[in-house]
């Protein structure tokens, strides 16, 4: 979760850069962890790290020459590193122990814990200094009246958080609600996602475009909710050309929900483009190259790669070794060339393979049913002209 706290702290460290600093933070941290009844390695950890990052900033800030704001001018560039020290410092630990905690790469969850705070915590940098000089010049009642509007920062965070959270549940119920049709591509979605972010962090997209990938990713099939899909989903054999021609619509009728959701406008091209190919031999419009939006090229190969690495009724599942062969194999040809050596780098691949472990733990394959899901599968061999996923 993220916090706010980190503005009195900061600024106690500024006007006491010692121990007595250090014990306010201790005590301030325990009451909180205290009062949301939380697990004892969790309390602990949580004490213990934020007493860690301030004590470490506050080395840093004498280092750098600064002293007690209560008897000398601000070092703003003493300052600053204590600033700089204290996030980083923190965001290094969290991630250390929840990469170890769930298995993940460290990168990974170094990304997860900043992309959604990390701006809005350098912006309230001038806070901690104004917090503090208000408590020098005016006394503590005027500082206390500065600290209102960090309640009203808290409870804007705290909001916004709930919506997020609120919206990323309602869009899992949603593709769950999708996938139940099909129990053979149970997680197929969430997995997609997963491997879409991390793809889109590899090739070197923003936060903001990562996240957005991640979305369409997520309701890439969305439009197999309409009920002329679902009997053909369940079918054991492999479809008519005329079946095939129904199921090459879904991507299409996808975009058209998505784009009823005007937060969602900014992917609906990479709902309704993730089936078309390099070459320009998919659907529904037959892009090629660049012509494709980049989300879209995203999607599909995160797309091939979890109908690789899943159990399918009509095969195993295979090793990432064999996504490399098939990815050097179609790059140019049904993938964007680019993406694919890029992610085919040796440290890049070592992430997108330990997503693939990860993703299988958190979202197995139902083995009860059957699949249809991709376009890549045997099942639409006749039809397609490129790889064979």
């Amino acid at each position: 979760m993220g916090t706010i706290a980190f503005l009195p702290y900061l600024s106690i460290a500024a006007l006491s850069p010692n121990g007595a600093a250090l014990a306010s933070v201790v005590c301030s941290i325990t009451l909180t962890e205290l009062l949301s009844r939380r697990e004892r390695i969790k309390f602990l950890f949580n004490v213990s790290q934020h007493l860690f990052a301030v004590a470490v900033a506050i080395l840093v800030y004498l280092a750098m020459g600064g002293e007690s704001l209560l008897h000398s001018s601000p070092n703003v560039l003493a300052f600053i590193a204590m600033f700089a020290t204290y996030m980083a410092t923190n965001r290094i630990v969290v991630s250390g122990v929840l990469s170890v905690s769930n298995r993940t790469s460290f990168r990974r969850e170094l990304y997860v814990t900043s992309r959604s705070t990390l701006v809005n915590d350098v912006l309230a940098l001038p806070l901690v200094l104004i917090f503090a000089l208000m408590y020098v010049r005016l006394g503590y009642l005027w500082s206390f009246l500065v600290a209102l509007p960090m309640v009203g920062i808290r409870q804007l965070y705290k909001s916004v958080f709930y919506l997020e959270q609120i919206n990323e549940e309602l869009l899992q119920l949603m593709v769950a609600a999708i996938e139940a049709r099909d129990p053979y591509t149970s997680g197929h979605s969430q997995r997609v996602s997963r491997y879409s972010h991390v793809i889109a962090r590899i090739v070197g997209l923003s936060a903001r475009q990562v996240e957005e990938i991640g979305t369409a990713a997520l309701l890439h099939d969305v439009g197999k909710i309409h009920e002329e899909f679902a009997p053909i989903l369940r079918l054991p054999r492999k479809l008519t050309e005329a079946e095939f021609e129904i199921m090459k619509t879904h991507s299409a009728k996808g975009a058209i929900l998505v784009s009823k959701v005007s937060q969602f406008k900014s992917i609906v091209s990479a709902v309704r483009g993730h089936h078309e190919s390099w070459g320009g031999q998919g659907y529904p419009d037959g892009l090629a190259g660049d012509a494709i939006p980049l989300g879209a090229r995203i999607i599909t190969i995160a797309d091939t790669m979890d109908a690789m690495t899943t159990v399918r009724p009509y095969r195993p599942s295979r090793s990432m070794d064999d996504v490399q062969v098939e990815l050097e194999r179609v790059a140019g040809i049904q993938f964007d060339p680019h993406i694919c050596s890029t992610i085919l780098m040796t440290q890049h691949w070592k992430d997108l393979q330990l997503e693939v472990e990860i993703a299988a733990r958190e979202f197995p394959v139902d083995l009860a049913g059957d699949s249809t899901d991709d376009v890549e599968s045997p099942r639409y061999s006749q039809q397609l002209p490129s790889t064979s996923a």
